[in-house]
């Protein structure tokens, strides 16, 4: 029995050992881990200078308003997936993106309370105007180079605690910088992260050691996509 047992030990010890030079190879072969963010910037003719930029508020896709759980924007016309998303998700969005477009410094905001309010009056009077249309409109009229558009297309809070999570984070949102002169997109960013531990999922070993085998809130990958987004936003760099 004895000799059963250290066999045991001696194969668990080496699967062990297995596990953890295969995150290894993994993190040296691939680097990063799996691609959650994508950006693209759209070329022009003309060189767009974005200086001034009006935020409309962003907006939570209620989950009901998509078909077999997808939905495709009015925007860019992209696909997204829809999940469950929190009360009041939108906000710590649009908290996350003001306060990193704004610690750039390069920026004039134009704030989204005051881009909704005139958003409203202009749709109020072209209802057969499409959501572009009336986002360009109303850039234009607060004197703005561009206009800043968002969705939040899933926002679920991690269940537990930073060492021990019953349920992770997961967080899908999208950006769109519009430009007003022609309703154009300059720029575009989306974001889609459910955190995973190396155990599910050793090809993302790389972000498990970044995060330090920490489950982080909803808002912490908030932050990371936005982050990430605006290491190409136009005029960032």
């Amino acid at each position: 029995m004895k000799t059963l047992s250290n066999l045991f030990q001696t194969r668990s010890l080496v699967a062990g050992c297995l596990l953890i030079l295969f995150a290894s190879l993994s993190f040296l072969l691939f680097g990063c881990a799996p691609n959650n963010l994508l950006t693209e910037t759209y070329a022009k003719d003309k060189p767009v200078k974005v200086h001034r930029i009006a935020v409309f508020p962003i907006q939570r896709v209620d989950p009901d308003e998509a078909v077999d759980g997808s939905l495709r924007c009015e925007i860019c016309g992209t696909v997204i997936s829809v999940g469950s998303t929190e009360p009041q998700a939108e906000k710590v969005v649009e908290e996350a993106v003001l306060s990193r477009i704004e610690k750039t410094g390069k920026y004039e905001i134009v704030p989204p309370e005051r881009v909704q309010g005139v958003y409203q009056r202009i749709s109020a009077t072209s209802l057969k105007s499409s959501l572009k249309d009336t986002l360009v409109k109303s850039g234009r009229e607060l004197g703005a180079d561009a206009i800043l558009h968002g969705q939040v297309y899933r926002f679920r809070e991690r269940i537990g605690y930073a060492y021990g999570a019953d349920k992770a984070a997961s967080v899908a949102f999208a950006l769109h910088l519009i430009d007003v002169r022609d309703g154009s997109l300059i720029w575009k960013g989306r974001f889609d992260k459910t955190q995973t531990s190396l155990m599910e999922n050793v090809f993302q070993a790389s972000a498990f050691y970044k995060e330090k085998g920490r489950w982080l809130t909803a808002r912490e990958l908030i932050d990371e996509g936005v982050s990430g987004m605006l290491e190409t936003f136009p005029g960032a760099q």
